[in-house]
């Protein structure tokens, strides 16, 4: 797992575990919901002062996005080719 995790108390691991799930669900519907937005309102919303502006925010919202199809793309090529090279 985790060093910090490693150095709990038997007794704490239970409520750490907890919270790191609870951690990831938040993170995955925060995501989700990221996802679902026009890359400009998402830029809007994830916006604080001080942070990149909603235009760099934008910019790196849609680049991570044509990164992420990019990979999707190619996984599901290799997975064509694996499967019409007969090895399943």
């Amino acid at each position: 797992m985790s060093a910090y995790r490693d150095s709990l108390r038997p007794e704490q691991i239970p409520a750490y575990d907890q919270a790191m799930d609870a951690v990831a669900e938040l993170v995955v519907r925060a995501r989700a919901r990221r996802d679902s937005l026009p890359a400009d309102q998402a830029a809007r919303e994830a916006y604080v002062p001080g942070g990149p502006s909603v235009e760099e925010l934008t910019t790196l919202i849609e680049r991570h996005r044509a990164e992420a199809r990019a990979m999707w793309e190619e996984s599901r090529a290799a997975e064509r080719r694996r499967r019409a090279s007969g090895s399943c």
